[in-house]
């Protein structure tokens, strides 16, 4: 199930938040979205939930306006994670992960099936939270609450999951293992997904496709070594990069040259 924006424009008061942007986010790929702070990035993201409303131009889910579904419905295909959140009650992980199956329920407060609680299992596993699923979310660092999050979104079994800078708060094998396991998920149930990634490393190495922003406009969109060259990373991102081509398959080393030091920075 593809998602498909056509010239979306969308304004924060005075402020252009979106000029004229067209994507398609594909089924099966994992999608990178990456720009520098303010280039409209969370604006997409939140314009592509149905949590915001363009003021103009087009969102399609499955062929269909966005603003067609219900909310109910939208929860069905599309699990939204976002880049903060704080929690208030001390529901347990495994609480957490099970709220996930909502849309899935036949009413409100019905109680879990044994196919909620297998799902939930499967996500659980895949996060790798089972030594916290009885920890309350309040005591949890903020790297183990993303992994939560992950996870639920995982369990709500959408055909589209959409992801805020997942990595926030996680350290390095972190980042990797969470992508790792997200990419793993994409290619068994053919998701489509889209994430936007600070790193731009781990954009090149995880995404089989970005989608560039800046100033909120679309710089490029394409394989990551089409979008990720030394001329449009300098304009996006106002500093001189080094891009090593092919280090993996298509996916580009990046790094930054620092001005103490003669040699280079990985650009993370």
């Amino acid at each position: 199930m593809s998602i498909q924006a056509t010239n979306i424009t969308f304004r924060h008061g005075p402020r252009f938040g979106l000029q004229d942007i067209s994507v398609v986010i594909e089924p099966g790929m994992v999608t990178g979205l990456i720009g520098p702070n303010g280039s409209g990035k969370t604006t997409l993201i939140r314009i592509l939930c149905g949590f915001l409303k363009p003021e103009s131009g087009s969102v399609k889910l499955l062929g269909r306006s966005l603003e067609s579904w219900s909310q109910h419905d939208r929860a069905r295909h599309i699990a939204y994670v976002s880049q903060t959140w704080r929690p208030v009650f001390p529901f347990t992980v495994e609480q957490i992960i099970l709220m996930g199956r909502t849309p899935w329920k036949s009413g409100y407060g019905a109680f879990e099936t044994d196919d909620d609680l297998a799902v939930a299992e499967e996500a659980i596993a895949l996060l790798r939270l089972n030594d916290l699923r009885h920890e309350p979310i309040t005591q949890l660092s903020g790297g183990e609450l993303q992994r939560v999050m992950v996870a639920t979104a995982v369990a709500q079994q959408t055909d589209v999951i959409i992801l805020d800078e997942p990595t926030t708060h996680l350290d390095i094998s972190w980042q990797q293992s969470i992508l790792e396991s997200l990419r793993e998920v994409v290619a068994e149930r053919s998701l489509t997904l889209l994430a936007s990634i600070h790193d731009l490393n781990l954009a090149s190495m995880y995404s089989d496709r970005i989608i560039m922003l800046s100033k909120g406009r679309l710089v490029a969109q394409g394989e990551p070594d089409v979008v990720l060259t030394p001329g449009q990373l300098e304009e996006v991102f106002n500093t001189s990069l080094d891009v090593e081509p092919n280090r993996y398959g298509n996916s580009p080393a990046i790094s930054y040259r620092s001005p103490y030091h003669p040699r280079t920075i990985d650009a993370g």
